[in-house]
């Protein structure tokens, strides 16, 4: 989980409409999160919904508040429901920096270890949340969680591997490889991240790529929903 961007200008329809899914908030959120989950940090093309940080049987007034707003895979979605409203709001914070995501091994056994960096209930309430997702209830995994472990593991696996090569063979041709598994585009930044930060020589390389220097995305297109 990393920090999302939020695009300044807040869809038109939250102020014409009672409505907080509107086309308008979906396109932006769909440009503003590059396709991706806020919380897993998969691509999501079409398994998505508009999520609301605080949910909205928590606090009412924040239904079309636009920075409670975001897009959210539907394994995350029913993860969370209304029972994490006190997590970090991603555009508020560098959640990949407050937070240490790694992966560990042992006995055959993965395991994601989330760890506050900043102590506040805020960041223990999302170590919850990202714990649930990523291990299970209680650090079992169904089906479900499986295959999203699969999921994460295929990335990861990849960047391990591009990351030994580079470790081994320091060519430029190299160091972009692992530069490119970095770019704003790319899912779980956050565990890939901390990958960088817990090696010094790949820190000393890559301290510039694991900035949250975002840009948002253009819109590729003009809708217009009221006349």
């Amino acid at each position: 989980m990393i920090r999302v961007h939020k695009s300044d200008t807040v869809p038109e329809s939250l102020s014409r409409t009672k409505a907080y899914d509107g086309e308008d908030v979906k396109i932006q959120l769909y440009a503003d999160q590059l396709d991706k989950c806020y919380i897993c940090e998969r691509v999501r093309d079409t398994d998505t919904h508009i999520e609301h940080c605080v949910s909205r049987n928590a606090n009412g007034e924040l239904v079309q508040k636009w920075d409670n707003l975001f897009l959210s895979c539907s394994y995350c979605n029913l993860k969370k429901l209304n029972h994490f409203n006190n997590i970090l709001n991603p555009a508020e914070c560098n959640i990949e920096d407050e937070i240490q995501q790694e992966v560990t091994y042992s006995g055959g056994q993965i395991t994601f270890v989330f760890t506050p960096v900043v102590v506040s209930d805020a960041h223990d309430e999302t170590v919850r949340l990202l714990s649930l997702i990523h291990n299970g209830k209680d650090g079992v995994r169904k089906i479900r969680e499986q295959k999203f472990l699969n999921c994460v593991m295929s990335s990861i696996n990849s960047f391990n591997k591009s990351v030994f090569k580079y470790l081994q063979d320091p060519t430029s041709d190299n160091e972009d490889e692992v530069r490119g598994h970095l770019t704003i585009d790319k899912e779980f930044l956050g565990l890939k991240y901390w990958i960088v930060k817990n090696n010094p020589a790949l820190y000393n390389k890559f301290a510039t790529d694991i900035v949250w220097n975002r840009k948002p995305k253009k819109l590729t297109f003009e809708v217009s929903f009221f006349g």
